[in-house]
């Protein structure tokens, strides 16, 4: 059994809570002149931390090491444990989204991609787009769309999430068995920097260019296995890399936070070549020394840290995933609650209701409770919905995958040769 690394279950938390508040944040038009309010509109970095942190830990659990240096994984294990721990939180949530949009307004808008710094762009779907997109998010392709993301719009990392565990079991045990791994770790950034040079040297900024650098799966892909990399060479040094980390951890954290600020700072107000060279691969490796950071603090923790740590940690995704319908029903309930109908005129008047609702201004002040409710009800969803489901699908998966697997040719014994 490999330790525990409750400092990766923390920062898989935090890198949830960043990427809620920049999803949402940027709805209340009073939230956008708050001091220090660009800090929170640079989700492109905390979103390739996620992906770089998925192939480290990825690495952790599911690499085993046979016969001295061999290294390799499980595929059955592994795509059944993914595939069930992924799917029911993204069609549970796709569902929520749906039921959603049916009572909006105008179900068929959603934005096209775009830079963040840009002001989006509204697109209505036609009827056939609506299915194209409901097949693609319903086999979780919807990420290779590079024009716009549909229904519960930031479920695309889910897609693209699973298309790295597609690729993880050939791919892991290679990188982890290559000698020179920090050559191969600086190929991953030339890779994650080649396509947005690409974009900057053509000033090609629009709509299927950029989304393609938000959403790809394979121009992501250098970022998940960068990650790979980063945990084969924590493996090997992890004494050497904790104790460094450990003796300069305020000088460390002091740059990665300098950092941080400066390049957010170039990302919210600086040229577009910037916004996109930031957001695709420019900070690779501190995006890495952020997960060395992680793995090596809170190794003394208490096993009731710890235990909390991995209940948050296992609400990453489900934080994630729930955010997108939980803040649209949090916002409609506020307009509900603030119009000036009665709520029961609503039942025999639902369009009246509708135009007055949609007249309703938001208020910052309810922003906090809506980051409470995403959270707790996260955490909830996780252990109460998520795990049974997750549990039943793997006990169905593994039962068809060992009748459908051809047994084992039995090899005649001494005795029985003629």
């Amino acid at each position: 059994m490999k330790g525990m690394l409750p400092g990766l279950d923390v920062l898989r938390f935090l890198l949830a809570c960043y990427l809620v508040v920049f999803h949402t944040l940027v709805t209340y038009p009073e939230a956008r002149t708050m001091p220090l309010a660009d800090l929170f509109k640079f989700g492109g970095c905390a979103t390739s931390i996620f992906f770089i942190l998925s192939g480290f830990i990825l690495s952790h659990v599911s690499v085993e090491t046979k016969t001295g240096e061999i290294k390799r994984v499980s595929a059955s294990k592994f795509f059944i444990n993914r595939f069930s721990n992924i799917y029911p939180i993204h069609i549970i949530t796709l569902v929520l989204s749906i039921a959603l949009l049916a009572v909006n307004s105008h179900p068929f808008d959603t934005d096209l991609s775009n830079l963040d710094s840009a002001p989006p762009i509204i697109h209505t779907m036609s009827g056939g787009e609506m299915a194209v997109n409901a097949v693609l998010q319903i086999l979780l392709l919807q990420a290779w769309n590079p024009f716009y993301l549909s229904f519960n719009i930031p479920s695309w990392s889910l897609s693209t999430l699973f298309f790295f565990y597609l690729l993880f079991p050939a791919l892991a045990p290679r990188l982890l068995s290559m000698r020179r791994k920090s050559m191969m770790l600086l190929a991953m950034w030339a890779a994650s920097l080649l396509p947005p040079l690409i974009v900057v040297a053509g000033g090609w900024y629009g709509v299927w260019t950029i989304g393609m650098l938000h959403t790809n799966p394979l121009i992501r892909l250098p970022e998940f296995l960068a990650g790979i990399l980063a945990y084969g060479i924590f493996a090997a040094n992890a004494e050497r890399i904790t104790r460094i980390i450990t003796r300069y951890q305020w000088i460390i954290f002091g740059c990665l936070g300098a950092l941080f600020i400066g390049a957010t700072f170039l990302f919210t107000a600086g040229l577009r070549s910037w916004e996109v060279l930031l957001h695709n691969g420019a900070l690779l490796p501190a995006q890495v020394a952020v997960i060395f950071v992680g793995a090596s603090v809170m190794q003394t923790a208490s096993p009731r840290v710890t235990a909390w740590t991995r209940r948050l940690g296992n609400a990453s995704l489900s934080i994630f995933a729930l955010q997108y319908p939980i803040f649209i029903a949090f916002l409609k309930v506020q307009k509900l609650l603030r119009m000036p109908n009665s709520l029961l005129s609503c039942v025999h008047q639902p369009h009246l209701c509708s135009q007055a609702a949609s007249q309703v201004q938001v208020h910052f002040s309810a922003y906090p409770v809506y980051l409470v409710v995403v959270l707790v009800a996260s955490v909830l969803f996780q252990e109460r919905i998520v795990v049974p489901v997750r549990t039943a699908l793997r006990r169905v998966l593994r039962r068809r995958w060992d009748t459908a697997r051809p047994a084992p040719l039995s090899v005649p014994s001494v005795a029985e040769t003629p």
